[in-house]
């Protein structure tokens, strides 16, 4: 007998509906590709390199799951996907060469464990990252996973974020001296702070900061900002940068950018006048009532602790991977383990495994890391070795997570539409020379990180690197040569942290021997105590790219075919894949061109609808008016919104609040929406018909004004 499904959320069940059937009309031809590629980016659903299959992302936030959402991982990515996941450095996690037809049916089993794909992609609010040891390090401030949250849930579904001009980056930190998060990089980055005089919590605050291919650090708004502001503030944020940021131009379109064409004082202005304006919501700190913690506490997993085995003690793996991987929590006799996973790549088997030692050796919960690993926290100390023991068993002990040796890369052109190079298989020849070429270094070298991004989007934070790798590529008598783009001394240290100088482009198959030239290059350079980044940024890219520049050359593909081939894929030719657009947030519009007498058809059928006494009918007809006006110069702005409800809320945000129409709608939004959510009647639909054509009359002069 099969096990009865459990029962989702209405909200939460309405929308996996619709999009089952949206796919259904998709397949059938009823809903064209742009618009369709608008509503399955929104859930998450990624058009895969290969043709045919997906790569659904699934959000995670703060990388938190509970060993029940982790074997759901598991199995759904045995069930629908190809037997694994692959954590990223924004601590989500992502099934590849799924089937679209299947895509609603693994929502609902995802949903079950209640984890959500909703906004993981598009121009939305992407997925809210935070440290992996808040709550249970020893030198944090206090525990950020609770604002964190809050964030997140405050966001998902708002209107104000569903039809941005790109995506929204953010994320939480709590210590106040190491930068697990990446504040800096962030459209918005939260540190945990305490106000000395009076004990008062809060948020140091950076904005506008973010990678790619025209990196930016956050600029510092304030040093505290009070708990209570933290989400009337970020709203404030989210509205302006929805006002006013590129729509026209995408690669110009993060927020960042908008800072830089305001200019940083101007971009503050505009937005502590538009968190003036903001009416007091009471749900922005309802959830302020349930912390009533700073830090947490272990918690009993109700397991007796299990005898390790006779031979962990003896083994020398099992010493340096405690040394390497084992940090004390923040309550003495527990510690923090760090585990390595390869590539971000988790098998499902090991998935289910790790999901039991967490039940048996912790509190029954993981963290995702930016590095692509796993952190488990309140693990007693007595259970370390048997918890090395099965880690071991399971394949994933190895040592030097988040160190020198632990080489972090993106999936690269190995899916990824628009990887121009293989990351994971140059980080792969990176991490076998760890144990020969390279390891000397792992000792001396533990905190210098390498990572490698497929194409210039640098979701492998590659520009946050002490050394970073860009997928690129080079033409050699008419053939392409798999190449890198070198960056060199990038950091994440928080208030003080670096974005990586580019160097120069070099051939892929040498990238191995530049890795091991730049460390020659230190050890020889440096200065008494000097960091690696800081040795490089002092030499300059031009001394370096000399020190290196033998290995630009490229010999002929007859005297060596085997370099012009990419890091394992040795068997095919390397070309750039030409024409294919990437799926980052996909287009801003569709092709179907609002128009008014769409509304005009509307307000006459919500008046044949008064006169035969319907009187709901005709007050949501005139709603749906409302939309389709606003949703003419909404288009010829290039914003082209999901609902009704988000088309008359950005009309207000964008045409109303610029002082491009009457002051009169300046709530629009709320008004309209109590007519159509209030008791329908007679008098109600009267007064809200002569409402609707009003609104109606000018959007038309709004249009006019526009394309004049």
């Amino acid at each position: 007998m099969d096990e009865e499904a459990p029962t989702l959320p209405k909200l939460v069940a309405g929308e996996i509906d619709e999009f089952e059937q949206q796919v259904s009309d998709y397949m059938n031809g009823k809903i064209s590709e742009v618009k369709f590629q608008k509503i399955r980016l929104q859930l998450g659903v990624y058009a895969q390199r290969q043709e045919g299959v997906q790569m659904q992302r699934i959000k995670i936030p703060c990388g938190k799951l509970s060993s029940a959402q982790l074997r759901k991982l598991a199995d759904v990515s045995d069930k629908y996907a190809s037997g694994f996941f692959h954590l990223t450095t924004r601590q989500d996690a992502q099934l590849y060469y799924v089937n679209l037809e299947t895509v609603p049916d693994m929502m609902r089993d995802l949903a079950s464990a209640g984890i959500t794909t909703r906004e993981a992609c598009g121009n939305t609010i992407r997925n809210v990252t935070a440290s992996p040891i808040t709550g249970a390090s020893p030198t944090e401030t206090f525990d950020v996973t609770p604002y964190a949250e809050a964030f997140k849930q405050f966001m998902l579904r708002n209107p104000i974020c569903q039809n941005m001009g790109r995506k929204f980056k953010v994320c939480f930190e709590s210590n106040p001296d190491i930068d697990n998060a990446g504040i800096r990089i962030h459209d918005l980055g939260f540190r945990a702070r305490v106000r000395e005089e009076d004990g008062k919590h809060g948020f140091q605050v950076y904005v506008g900061g973010g990678l790619g291919a025209s990196p930016s650090l956050g600029h510092l708004w304030t040093e505290f900002m009070p708990v209570e502001e933290m989400i009337p503030f970020s709203a404030s944020v989210v509205r302006i940068f929805d006002r006013y940021g590129e729509r026209k131009v995408r690669m110009k379109a993060r927020m960042k950018f908008l800072v830089r064409k305001l200019g940083f004082e101007k971009f503050r202005e505009v937005v502590e006048q538009e968190r003036t304006s903001l009416e007091v919501d009471p749900s922005w700190n309802d959830y302020l009532e349930a912390i009533d913690w700073e830090h947490e506490t272990p918690k009993p997993n109700g397991h007796d602790l299990p005898d390790a085995p006779g031979w962990v003690e003896d083994d020398p793996d099992f010493a340096e991977w405690r040394r390497k991987n084992v940090s004390p929590a923040g309550v003495e006799g527990y510690s923090i383990v760090n585990v390595r996973v390869l590539l971000g790549d988790v098998p499902a088997d090991t998935a289910r495994a790790l999901a039991d030692m967490i039940d048996t050796h912790a509190d029954g919960s993981i963290r995702i890391t930016i590095q692509q690993n796993f952190v488990v926290r309140w693990v007693p100390d007595q259970s370390i070795p048997s918890l090395y023991a099965d880690l071991k068993e399971a394949g994933i002990s190895d040592s030097g997570a988040d160190t020198f040796e632990d080489v972090t890369a993106c999936p690269g052109a190995d899916t990824c539409r628009l990887g121009i190079t293989s990351a994971k298989g140059l980080a792969t020849k990176l991490t076998s020379m760890m144990d020969n070429g390279l390891g000397k270094y792992k000792e001396t070298l533990g905190d210098l990180r390498i990572k490698i991004s497929g194409c210039p989007n640098a979701c492998a934070q590659h520009v946050s690197a002490s050394i970073g790798f860009q997928g690129a590529s080079i033409t050699r008598e008419g053939r392409s040569v798999p190449a890198e783009m070198l960056f060199l001394g990038g950091g994440l240290y928080g208030d003080d942290s670096r974005l990586a100088m580019p160097v120069t482009k070099i051939p892929t198959r040498n990238a191995p021997k530049v890795v091991q030239r730049l460390l020659e290059v230190y050890e020889r350079e440096k200065e008494d105590g000097e960091h690696f980044d800081l040795t490089m940024k002092r030499l300059g890219a031009k001394y370096i790219k000399e020190a290196v520049s033998e290995f630009n050359e490229i010999p002929s593909y007859e005297d060596d075919p085997d370099f012009y081939t990419d890091w394992g894929h040795e068997e095919k030719k390397f070309a750039v894949q030409q024409g294919v657009r990437g799926e980052c947030a996909g287009v801003t519009v569709e092709e179907k061109i609002p128009v008014f007498s769409d509304a005009e058809r509307r307000l006459e059928r919500a008046q044949a609808l008064f006169l035969h006494g319907d009187y709901e009918a005709c007050i949501n007809e005139l709603y749906l008016a409302c939309s389709e006006s606003a949703h003419v110069p909404l288009y010829t702005k290039l914003v082209d919104p999901f609902t009704p409800e988000q088309t008359i809320w950005e009309f207000e945000n964008l045409i109303v609040r610029t002082g491009e129409t009457d002051e009169k709608w300046f709530d629009v939004s709320s008004r309209l929406g109590e007519y159509r959510n209030g008791e329908a009647s007679a008098s109600k639909a009267i007064e809200f018909l002569e409402i609707a054509k009003s609104f109606h009359s000018d959007c038309e002069r709004v249009q006019e004004q526009l394309i004049a």
